[in-house]
């Protein structure tokens, strides 16, 4: 890996999440967007072109808007998942308030957060149905709609308030297709808050913070400035989404570039799926990184070839200086590790290529 880029690239500005939707529609319609299993053990890859992307964030925000939740606010809970993402960019698309949950807090923490923030909907993941079912029963948020991702049933909501994404995105296709332009004549604010985000403080009450999607698009602009990412990349996404930088560097951001977002099967299965998902780049945290490094060090430690790992490090920078980079090639042995096709690591505010 070379030391930090010192130069920008040109890059692209975005007003708000709508044009980056358009930029999907008109740019990359018959690419891959998501690519995941059901399962760890699967062998079947699941693809998702963008031209499909597009239809189900209009098919659901148009369900969302015929639901009467324009200008009121939607919390989202689940795993990283297509659904996640769809309904991300439906809720802030339609003129609604996103509120994304962490996935791993505590029951009570969760019910304390959707009373807090208000929610008038939530969409979320079926292992959550029964603290939602609590909340339901105790009277005590604000909630009136509530949205699960999976086909499953509730015997304790009342039918009126449950619905399930796929029969939302369904509907709302259809009201699409018979003419309703509810979505399309939404009209962005892009200064206006559009997420709120509830993050861990100097107390142990979590704060809440309110952004709009000129904060975030003006985020994706300054990574189009410093990354050279293209629509023939494949990231991994492995930390939740729910978290700002993984929402927006590789989500957001990402896909803004037209690339294919792998979802992971879970920590344990990274290096497995750097390499059957054909990964080019991700986005992590030092920490994983010191340990991918620290592993390849070992490895290059074991075989007594430390001293001509140095030496050839020192080569290839020397030979960069002219234009010429031969580091993988040099260095095939340790990159066909994680795959062969990596070259993009994001952590923090640094990028390294």
């Amino acid at each position: 890996m070379s030391k930090y880029r010192d130069k920008l690239y040109e890059g692209e500005t975005l007003r708000d999440f709508r044009e980056l939707v358009v930029r999907y529609e008109s740019r990359f319609s018959n690419k891959p967007a998501f690519i995941y299993k059901k399962d760890p053990k699967a062998t079947e890859h699941i693809s998702i072109l963008y031209g499909q992307f597009v239809q189900d964030i209009k098919s659901l925000a148009t369900s969302l808007l015929d639901m009467g939740l324009e200008n009121k606010k939607v919390a989202l809970i689940a795993p990283n998942r297509y659904e996640w993402c769809v309904s991300y960019l439906a809720v802030t698309t339609a003129n609604i308030t996103i509120i994304p949950l962490d996935k791993s807090l505590p029951n009570n923490e969760i019910k304390s957060l959707i009373i807090r923030s208000k929610a008038d909907a939530v969409i979320f993941d079926s292992k959550y149905l029964p603290i939602f079912e609590e909340i339901d029963t105790e009277n005590t948020s604000s909630l009136t709609q509530y949205i699960c991702m999976d086909e499953v049933l509730s015997t304790n909501i009342s039918s009126n308030h449950f619905f399930t994404y796929s029969s939302l995105v369904e509907k709302g296709r259809k009201l699409y297709l018979s003419g309703n332009m509810s979505y399309e004549d939404i009209v962005l604010n892009p200064n206006k808050v559009s997420i709120l985000l509830f993050t861990s403080g100097t107390t142990a009450i979590s704060k809440c913070v309110g952004l709009s999607q000129s904060n975030i698009c003006s985020d994706i602009y300054a990574l189009s400035q410093m990354t050279d990412i293209r629509k023939e990349d494949v990231f991994l996404s492995f930390l939740p989404l729910h978290h700002t930088f993984e929402s927006t560097c590789t989500f957001l951001y990402g896909t803004s570039c037209g690339i294919t977002v792998a979802f992971c099967d879970g920590l344990k299965y990274v290096q497995k799926n750097l390499i059957e998902f054909e990964i080019t780049g991700f986005v992590g945290v030092p920490l994983m990184l010191e340990v991918m490094y620290k592993k390849i060090e070992k490895g290059v430690a074991e075989k007594g070839k430390t001293n001509l790992v140095k030496t050839m490090r020192k080569v290839c920078n020397f030979l960069l200086k002219f234009g010429i980079d031969i580091r993988s090639k040099v260095f095939k042995e340790i990159l066909n590790q994680f795959g062969g096709k990596l070259h993009t690591l994001i952590a923090g505010r640094c990028t390294y290529e």
